[in-house]
């Protein structure tokens, strides 16, 4: 059962663990989310999660609007150490607030527990997530497309999920077959930025993130369980929608008991091999943006 409430947001009570589809739709349903974008945005995602203490089960970021199923812990629990390393990596080494908390580590007293109650209020927020991620995107948005003021629709939306496997279920297949509601590939695994291509293509996080949906501790149990579950809701055409999964694909689908074959897997790892400009490790790569700026 949906419940549906215009005028507010469902949340969990404070202290429990939650389940939210949240959804984030561009001003005025403009296509502004090309594959550079999209990729900016997974990793923004990714990175205010990883400081949040959250975890994406889940994601599909299309041209007008994205998709994210997300887990939230109803507590977080860091020592100060733990905390200030995750500051670190959110923020930069050198950031006045990773200055600051370090410092007062050190001093103790009342500022530092302050300190420790605003960040801990934010840890594992559903709110803070959405807000930081939206806001960080737009920045780097609007400079590089040298524009101003909002670039989303509205705060977001959201959908309090109860965190059982039918429900995640429903909602991560509903997210993934949405590239094939709109006719852009014919098969999710194709394309590339929704979390269930990500897990094929090797992405552990987005492994992870799948196998707590189909609560199966092994990957290719879970991905196979949950191809079959794509193809067979995937065929069924919905009303208003144009594509859906073709009767050869889920006929071939259910012969192969979700199995894809070891050279499509291949294909799937390599993609980025091809798809991308510059491939290695961090500083690599950016010692080739810095010098082939223009590029990119």
């Amino acid at each position: 059962m949906l419940f549906s409430m215009r005028q507010s947001r469902i949340k969990a009570v404070k202290g429990e663990d939650a389940l939210y589809h949240a959804i984030d739709r561009i001003v005025g349903g403009d296509f502004l989310m090309g594959p550079v974008e999209k990729e900016v945005f997974l990793k923004i995602m990714w990175r205010v999660a990883r400081f949040l203490g959250l975890k994406i089960y889940d994601y599909c970021v299309m041209d007008t609007h994205a998709h994210k199923l997300i887990f939230c812990p109803g507590k977080v629990e860091l020592t100060d150490e733990q905390f200030l390393e995750r500051l670190r990596e959110y923020k930069g080494e050198r950031h006045p607030e990773v200055r600051t908390f370090a410092n007062s580590m050190k001093s103790g007293g009342t500022k530092h527990e302050e300190l420790r109650t605003k960040y801990r209020r934010r840890l594992g927020n559903i709110s803070e997530f959405e807000k930081s991620h939206k806001q960080m995107f737009t920045t780097w948005y609007n400079r590089r497309h040298k524009r101003r003021g909002t670039l989303w629709m509205e705060r977001f939306s959201s959908v309090l999920v109860e965190n059982v496997k039918a429900a995640r279920e429903a909602v991560a297949v509903y997210l993934d077959l949405n590239p094939v509601r709109a006719e852009i590939v014919s098969d999710p695994k194709d394309y590339r930025f929704c979390a269930y291509a990500a897990a094929l293509g090797g992405d552990q996080r987005c492994r992870e993130g799948l196998m707590a949906v189909m609560e199966k501790q092994e990957w290719e149990k879970a991905a196979a369980a949950y191809r079959l579950e794509l193809m067979q809701v995937g065929q069924i055409r919905r009303q208003g929608k144009r594509g859906c999964i073709s009767q050869d694909l889920f006929l071939q689908t259910r012969n192969d008991k979700g199995v894809l074959p070891a050279a499509t897997l291949f294909r799937l790892r390599i993609r980025y091999f091809t798809e991308g400009l510059v491939l290695g490790t961090e500083a690599f790569v950016q010692k080739a943006f810095d010098r082939h700026r223009s590029h990119f």
